[in-house]
């Protein structure tokens, strides 16, 4: 069965990027917040662990975990009902055909590669960041700004920028430190900024014992590969499919 948790102090998760997100959220907020909510999956002893977080849902396995074949059906049922717009989870929990009303993102994760200096390194306006990485119609930015002073002002995440390139560290774990949101703005594509604020922002986190990664969908792996980044693994998470006919053609590519 899926029941909510009224406590949760983290412990019995595979180390994983999944259980990863699912600390940092708890870091950030602990229990008992509307939008951010855990379940434990449990047959006789937990399977595993469920964050719901502002409309997405992360999914962690749990040491020792069995019943894997019900923890799928109930997990299905699960994301039916809440209807989440996006969620990662194990592959262990993940059905090969996928999930009804989802589509399957491949996702590859890269260890970010050093650069032999950290110079030049700031930290942006938060304001900035937002701007560069979204559009007005792809994240609440009130949301956005809430949830990242909040994880900035606990030493959770951070932001970094090189020239007008901008990034975030999500969270650092177990010395590895997820890196998400990297953007530059769209006249200044093709300058080596985000090169060089990856491994910049790689080399400073180094310097203190934490290694870096990230992952990429297909569209943005083929760039991480031609910086030579290593590949450490891979996954499918899952998102809504498009209702909206003009957005069915931009996630397929097609034309009207």
């Amino acid at each position: 069965m899926i029941r909510l948790l009224d406590e949760f102090d983290g412990s019995g998760l595979i180390s994983s990027h999944c259980s990863a997100q699912i600390l940092s959220h708890l870091s950030a907020y602990g229990v008992g917040f509307d939008f951010c909510r855990f379940y434990e999956i449990v047959y006789r002893r937990r399977v595993g662990v469920i964050c719901v977080f502002n409309g997405s849902v992360s999914v962690g396995l749990s040491e020792g975990a069995k019943n894997l074949r019900e923890a799928k059906r109930e997990l299905s049922e699960f994301l039916d009902f809440s209807s989440p717009s996006f969620c990662e989870l194990p592959p262990e929990l993940a059905p090969r055909q996928g999930f009804q009303g989802f589509e399957a993102v491949p996702r590859t994760f890269f260890e970010v590669s050093r650069a032999d200096s950290s110079d030049g390194l700031f930290e942006p306006d938060p304001a900035t960041v937002f701007k560069t990485v979204f559009s007005s119609e792809q994240a609440d930015y009130g949301v956005w700004l809430t949830d990242t002073l909040r994880r900035v002002n606990l030493g959770i995440s951070q932001l970094y920028g090189f020239e007008s390139s901008v990034l975030t560290v999500r969270f650092i774990l177990d010395g590895k430190a997820f890196i998400s949101d990297v953007a530059t703005p769209y006249e200044d594509r093709g300058k080596g900024f985000a090169r060089e604020l990856l491994g910049r922002v790689s080399k400073a986190l180094a310097d203190d014992g934490i290694s870096a990664y990230l992952c990429a969908d297909p569209e943005a792996a083929g760039f991480y590969r031609s910086l030579g980044y290593p590949e450490i693994g891979s996954d499918r998470a899952f998102r809504q499919r498009a209702t909206d006919p003009k957005q069915i053609f931009k996630n397929t590519g097609e034309r009207k």
